[in-house]
């Protein structure tokens, strides 16, 4: 989900070209499910084996008679029955079409392989290292990381309350974004048990292949409670500065903490109290009885400071 190298991107209008963007910037459709279906992928299997050990027998796409469990049962997907007529299609249908676009997806970025031949990984897949390095003729199988790699934690109540099936793919693609960045590039802060992190624009191009309108989900995720979102004071709601002038300081960017106890809640139940205000008031906004935000008692200390002659 990271660029190994920092890509150049001289414009904000010209993003990265898909072929140079990670893995997971690619599966970013507006009604796709691949990116969250993966991730659903990883999460069984290290529910399923131990730590260097591959799963040799993933749950088949839909029931059968030898196992009720399957990947139709743990997607979740945006599907509606619209009415009989000749463009009608059922739930069910509607659920077959979106889940085979997403295999279709990630056989084609070497994330899984079909079983029975390419293209037929609606018959049974294996999954492949997430690097997507694996090639038709070389497939690399996928084996749960150890404590030794350097691995991107995912809280497990992001799959068992939820998150995975209520987050939009942009969402799910900057939360994964923060809590990299949250890993491997904190900050400082007055306050040792709280840390924060920031991503520029080059960095979130550059590395993580993601837009503007992708990283303005920070709003949402603020919103959720998941992530405490740290403006900077000249910075307006809508990103836009009073009496800007170019400064080196790294402050100019929102700096980004996690909420505690964020994803211990059911997200069905929080997203559509959001959804719901945000109709309302047409801004995004936390419940009026949400917690304090911690962070107000902190000050930033900054990484980079002009220098006296």
């Amino acid at each position: 989900m990271r660029n190994e190298t920092m890509k150049r991107v001289e414009d904000e209008r010209k993003p990265l070209p898909m072929a140079d963007r990670p893995l997971s910037a690619r599966m970013i459709a507006p009604k796709g499910v691949a990116l969250k279906f993966h991730l659903t992928q990883l999460f069984a299997a290290q529910c399923a084996v131990k730590p260097g050990k591959p799963w040799p027998h993933p749950y088949p796409v839909e029931p059968t008679v030898q196992s009720d469990a399957s990947w139709a049962g743990l997607v979740a997907v945006h599907a509606t029955y619209k009415g009989p007529g000749i463009q009608g299609a059922s739930v069910a249908t509607n659920k077959r079409r979106q889940l085979t676009q997403a295999l279709k997806k990630l056989e084609g970025l070497a994330l899984i392989r079909a079983t029975t031949g390419p293209g037929r990984a609606r018959q049974g897949f294996e999954m492949l290292c997430e690097n997507g390095k694996s090639t038709a003729a070389a497939g690399i199988p996928y084996s749960v990381p150890s404590s030794s790699e350097a691995y991107l934690e995912v809280p497990r109540e992001f799959f068992t309350n939820g998150w995975v099936h209520v987050l939009t793919m942009s969402e799910i693609a900057a939360l994964l974004m923060w809590l990299d960045a949250l890993k491997f590039d904190p900050t400082r802060t007055s306050d040792t048990s709280i840390i924060v992190t920031r991503v520029t624009s080059d960095t979130r191009q550059g590395f993580y292949g993601l837009g503007r309108e992708t990283y303005e989900t920070h709003q949402q995720l603020d919103a959720f409670q998941l992530l405490d979102v740290i403006r900077p004071e000249e910075r307006h709601y809508d990103g836009k500065w009073e009496d800007y002038k170019q400064d080196t300081s790294d402050l100019f960017c929102h700096r980004v903490t996690p909420t505690p106890q964020g994803f211990q809640r059911k997200a069905d139940d929080v997203v559509l109290e959001v959804l719901q205000r945000r109709d309302i008031l047409g801004t995004w906004s936390r419940s009026p009885n949400a917690p304090v935000r911690r962070h107000e008692r902190i000050k930033m200390r900054p990484t980079h400071k002009k220098q006296k002659a």
